[in-house]
């Protein structure tokens, strides 16, 4: 199956486009289950945090060549979900107080 897999992604940047998918996914589920449980204040670092890893990975993804766009665009995807899932629950939090 992973060999299915790696032949899937090759043209997209191979194995590095398979990991960074997998802690994307891993990472966003996390973020799902414990966004009741992090502070405002965490939220608003995961968003920072997000961008901080994000825009140097997608940077170094162009800068390896045409076949590694797709690491470059998990990257940019990720930390923009990121973003929104942070900032619709802290928004949660201040309507909540209101």
């Amino acid at each position: 199956m992973m060999e299915s897999l790696r032949a899937w992604a090759t043209p997209y940047g191979g194995d590095p486009f398979l990991y960074i998918s997998l802690l994307a996914i891993v990472s966003l589920v996390a973020l799902l289950l414990l966004k009741a449980r992090l502070s405002a204040f965490a939220l608003n670092r995961f968003i920072r945090l997000g961008a901080l890893i994000a825009l140097p990975l997608s940077f170094v993804s162009m800068e390896m060549g045409d076949n590694n766009w797709g690491v470059a665009v998990v990257a940019i995807v990720w930390a923009v979900l990121v973003a929104i899932i942070s900032k619709n629950e802290v928004n949660q939090r201040q309507m909540a107080k209101k």
